[in-house]
């Protein structure tokens, strides 16, 4: 019988009071063969109980770190430093996100079906929480765009071994996770994988407007790195 694939679960986590519990109470449910994941928890310059909250949950699965500068791209790099030397690919997600019990093994079932060596990065299917009719359906439209695209929101997933090529560019406020997924896709295919088993909070879509965000992450993605490092990501908690 063939081995389960090693995935390491990478999450950035500034003041997100709200939510780390919940993410960390479903990585607790998670149906894989033990010592055949690993979920790093990066609180970086958070000024609420993020880690206080988040602590309580580390065990040989769960490991949980604080670092004093803040950003999405440093934690994630820090992350990426502190993966298991076993790691064959790394989830990279929003501390807001988190998916059923079983998704990992529908993961490796999707990988090792399709030939995981001719892929190098990836996302999946969103479904919204709190799970809307009208969310679903605006989720239904980013999950077309970002198969379109070859993009992702609040989850992607890239081969570990292409992070020793390819890292998070520090400057970057928004769409680091675009520049990081440009490189991978150097290395190899992208994936798309449909499932329902993966969800995220609508708290940004709520706050600031669905079609505004649509627009501006767009403006956005399409300008240059050099002119990308002025915008600075609005944080929604």
């Amino acid at each position: 019988m063939e081995a389960p694939l090693f995935f390491s679960i990478i999450i950035p986590a500034h003041n997100e009071e709200k939510y780390i519990e919940r993410t960390l109470s479903y990585i607790q449910k998670i149906d894989y063969p033990s010592g055949s994941f690993e979920a790093i928890i990066v609180e970086n310059g958070s000024t609420d109980a993020t880690y206080a909250k988040a602590n309580p949950f580390e065990n040989n699965t769960i490991k949980v770190f604080s670092i004093s500068q803040k950003g999405v791209s440093v934690a994630r790099n820090a992350g990426v430093a502190r993966h298991n030397k076993n790691s064959q690919w790394t989830i990279f997600m929003d501390a807001d996100t988190f998916f059923e019990p079983g998704f990992l093994k529908e993961l490796d079932t999707f990988l090792k079906r399709e030939r995981a060596s001719s892929y190098s990065v990836g996302t999946t299917m969103i479904e919204p929480f709190p799970n809307r009719l009208g969310a679903r359906l605006w989720f239904r439209f980013y999950d077309f765009g970002h198969w379109l695209t070859k993009t992702s929101y609040a989850l992607f997933i890239v081969r570990t071994d292409l992070l020793q090529k390819i890292s998070f560019d520090e400057k970057l406020k928004m769409g680091e996770d675009l520049r990081a997924i440009e490189e991978a896709r150097r290395h190899g295919k992208f994936f798309f994988l449909r499932t329902n088993s993966v969800y995220t909070s609508t708290r940004r879509f709520d706050k600031e407007g669905w079609v505004k965000i649509f627009f501006v992450w767009i403006f956005v993605a399409m300008l240059p790195q050099s002119i990308q490092r002025r915008f600075e990501y609005k944080i929604t908690r």
